[in-house]
């Protein structure tokens, strides 16, 4: 997403992001991502209001959607990748891991994520007479036992700064 929003700013208007108008296609031969790719990042990009449609695409006429791009009022939550490209650490076993991308667009273009994924290893696969504790678990167990709240009882403030931590984020 961060690279489609990129290579769509070199199209919108200098000043305020409006008359944003490059194809799925144009899009795909800059980044090298598929078309289809192109059309979810758009879509997560309207979820997070970072892109708005002003218009959409006429295929006779050969043009394309028209977008008004944005800084969203609440960018200071969306979730952050650090300044530095390294791996994460997980909170339960401090091993370091390359998590999954969570970022589901659901109904109305909403997107959500899975902020869990970003925290701790992936949860250990059940095989055949072994049953191993997720770190997750594990966590969320020393932390009860330590009087602190459960991941489900933490605020979302808390929950963020979880993940700051994670990633190493240093500001």
């Amino acid at each position: 997403m961060k690279l489609v929003a990129r290579s769509a700013m070199d199209y919108a208007d200098f000043y305020d992001g409006t008359s944003c108008h490059p194809s799925n296609e144009r899009l795909a031969r800059e980044t090298g991502y598929s078309e289809r790719t192109i059309r979810t990042a758009w879509g997560v990009m309207r979820g997070l209001g970072l892109a708005e449609r002003v218009s959409n695409a006429v295929a006779h006429a050969r043009v394309a959607d028209e977008y008004e791009l944005a800084i969203p009022d609440n960018w200071a939550n969306l979730p952050i990748l650090g300044p530095r490209a390294r791996k994460f650490t997980c909170l339960g076993c401090s091993k370091l891991f390359n998590p999954q991308g969570n970022c589901t667009l659901g109904t109305g273009d909403k997107v959500t994520f899975n902020v869990v994924a970003y925290c701790f290893c992936p949860a250990p696969r059940k095989t055949k007479g072994r049953d191993e504790a997720w770190c997750f678990d594990l966590w969320n167990t020393q932390e009860t036992e330590m009087g602190r709240l459960a991941w489900q009882k933490r605020g979302r403030e808390d929950i963020w700064k979880l993940f700051r931590l994670a990633r190493g984020d240093d500001w």
